[in-house]
């Protein structure tokens, strides 16, 4: 068996410039922040982004220029607001965006992980998605003689970046039973390369006490990275809640672009490991508070 770890920067390295990336994560949960940042520094450019609901880390792609456009169904950081670098990117034009309900966006997903040209679905009928979204929606009548369904075209993205609870060094993923469980392995299985963080390696036998949790084979991960903390700041249950300090520190200085840009050289640019990453954020007293859960402002 091949193994599959790597470090962040030759993982990312794997990533072109105007390729599509699906990002796994629901706005304030389980984001690859660590391949994210590794975008950033590494200055990828015109990148499309798949997003089921994106969050921080939509508005880092967007404050750094490294995306073009965005498919997903919203973008929010929850209780901590909008993401303003984002909307001022699509408001400005820099970024152009093709809405889809999480139902639809799971049908696209759902036919390229299945190899099929469309998944029919019914989400759409009634809005305005389907005028939106020519290309890529299509009323079919029932051959059953039913109801009309909406054929949603394959989504098929260049790439995959996920975060993880454990896998072995040959690149097989597993995650802890989760809300996010049942949407987990999608965007990966819809991808062509799929890039893994995860919070620890371990050995393979390890791996088997729970074969259930396994959610991707070895022989679909492209590259593996470890990376404890690596959603930090957003959440990853049941290991740490999130960080609402460091969400509530952005979404003070997000409106304003030098103040922006001074965050983003601190936290992104200037670390050049996790640790000094995890430093920058507070260190050990940071760590102990979210793995705590306190979510208190």
């Amino acid at each position: 068996m091949q193994e599959k770890l790597t470090t962040l920067a030759e993982a990312i390295a794997l990533v072109d410039d105007g390729n599509v990336v699906a990002l796994q994560n629901m706005a304030t949960q389980a984001a690859p922040m660590a391949l994210v940042r590794e975008l950033i520094r590494q200055e990828k450019r015109e990148l499309g982004l798949v997003v089921l609901v994106g969050g921080m880390a939509v508005d880092w792609l967007a404050a750094a220029g490294v995306i073009n456009r965005l498919i997903g169904a919203a973008v929010s950081m929850e209780q901590f607001g909008l993401c303003q670098q984002y909307r001022k990117a699509v408001e400005a034009g820099r970024i152009r965006v093709e809405e889809l309900s999480e139902t639809l966006l799971n049908a696209r997903l759902g036919a390229g992980a299945r190899n099929l040209p469309f998944l029919p679905s019914r989400g759409a009928i009634g809005s305005d998605l389907i005028a939106q979204n020519p290309e890529n929606l299509k009323m079919l009548d029932d051959p059953f003689g039913g109801f009309p369904v909406v054929a949603c075209r394959a989504l098929i993205p260049d790439v995959a970046l996920i975060h993880a609870h454990r896998a072995d060094r040959y690149g097989n993923i597993q995650y802890e039973p989760t809300v996010l469980w049942p949407d987990i392995g999608i965007m990966p299985k819809a991808a062509k390369c799929v890039i893994v963080t995860a919070e620890e390696i371990v050995d393979t036998e390890v791996m088997r006490r729970h074969p259930d949790r396994t959610i991707l084979p070895g022989f679909m991960v492209d590259a593996l990275v470890e990376v404890p903390f690596g959603a930090h700041p957003t959440s990853f249950f049941p290991n740490y809640g999130y960080d609402s300090r460091f969400h509530r520190e952005w979404t003070d200085v997000s409106r304003d672009d030098e103040a922006v840009s001074a965050f983003l050289d601190r936290h992104v640019l200037t670390p050049s490991t996790q640790e000094e990453y995890l430093d920058a954020a507070g260190g050990v007293a940071t760590l102990s508070r979210i793995e705590k859960w306190e979510k208190r402002g």
